[in-house]
């Protein structure tokens, strides 16, 4: 057994590209100027994420920006947190040989891998999360937030594609190319993702960044809990909603779009933690402190997360054979009275 395996590492060796003694494994995802691949060396697994320069005009700003991510990282990574990804290695001359032999060098970070891979491939797969593990992830979320405004730092793309799992499905913060740090209000950068992006962003107005970042955990938090959006698209009447500070009118529509999943409506405590991150006015909205402490957040959050988590995967994976079989069986039944409605036409003949 032991020959075999050192022959399997061997075939690797010789067809992987390797980068800094990582072997390259797949590619994990892509942004705009970036790459994200998957490496290992012996155990270790490692995302390590190349930056990708198309025009060479753009390439000082592109490289200031990896350069302030990086810094960001480092300074989080010196004040250790366990909900936030480490940095373990930054260069702008890492050794990269091809298969071919070819060596080259590229800019880029070797960085801590969320081996259970981000949270929005769950909540796809899933549907949702139930309550307490949502209030799980949730809590650990705003621990994380709350030690990030500790250092004056801001995320500004809070989203689950930016939210990884570990070996124990805990929670970790990653992608933080649009980061910041800043002592006061924020007036040179108001992009991010659509969807979870606050109404100070939209209008260009200095901005509190730690309060944006509540606004996108609220949009979060909503999506963990129903598998939906609170809202697509930021010129949409529930939108509209927020921003004219009329949540009655909200949760009413919220109530009967999710009749299913909250046949009385849903909690008011849940309605009021997002009433209050959601709040249009960010000197108002609530603060990571408070959403740590609000009566909701308090309540009882689920343990045994892998064993929750890999029991409602099974569950899902049984309902979607349990479907395939019933189609299969309506096929087969349509396919028997086509059959019969033949032979009887036959006979008649």
């Amino acid at each position: 057994m032991q020959n075999e395996n050192q022959v399997n590492q061997m075939k690797i060796e010789e067809i992987r590209s390797i980068c800094e003694g990582y072997h390259i494994i797949k590619k994990l995802g892509k942004g705009t100027y970036s790459v994200v691949k998957l490496g290992q060396k012996g155990h270790e697994l490692v995302a390590i994420k190349f930056l990708k320069i198309y025009n060479e005009q753009e390439r000082p700003e592109i490289i200031q920006k990896l350069q302030q991510e990086v810094q960001i990282l480092q300074q989080l990574n010196n004040n250790k947190h366990p909900r936030i990804i480490q940095l373990i290695k930054y260069s702008d001359n890492l050794t990269y040989k091809k298969k071919n032999g070819q060596i080259v060098y590229k800019i880029g970070m070797i960085l801590e891998l969320g081996e259970k891979g981000h949270m929005l491939s769950y909540i796809q797969e899933l549907q949702k999360f139930d309550e307490q593990t949502s209030r799980f992830y949730f809590r650990q979320l705003m621990t994380a937030l709350i030690h990030m405004k500790k250092h004056n730092i801001c995320h500004l793309d809070l989203k689950p594609d930016n939210i990884v799992f570990d070996s124990d499905f805990n929670l970790k913060i990653a992608g933080f190319g649009f980061s910041k740090q800043a002592n006061g209000l924020i007036d040179d950068f108001f992009g991010g993702t659509i969807s979870y992006m606050a109404p100070e962003l939209w209008d260009r107005i200095a901005y509190d960044g730690s309060k944006v970042d509540v606004f996108a955990a609220a949009q979060i938090l909503f999506t963990m809990i129903t598998g939906c959006f609170a809202f697509s698209y930021c010129q949409e009447q529930l939108y509209n909603l927020i921003q004219q500070n009329d949540y009655a009118q909200f949760w009413n529509i919220q109530n009967k779009q999710h009749q299913t999943l909250f046949p009385q409506g849903f909690p008011d405590d849940f309605k009021d933690l997002i009433n209050r991150m959601f709040d249009s006015d960010f000197n108002r909205r609530i603060t990571p402190e408070e959403c740590l402490q609000h009566p909701w957040t308090m309540g009882v959050e689920a343990n045994n997360l892998q064993e929750r988590i890999n029991q409602q995967l099974e569950q899902q994976e049984e309902e979607y054979q349990r479907q395939q079989q019933m189609r299969r069986d309506q096929e087969r039944a349509e396919q028997e009275m086509r059959n019969s409605l033949q032979q009887s036409q036959q006979s008649y003949k």
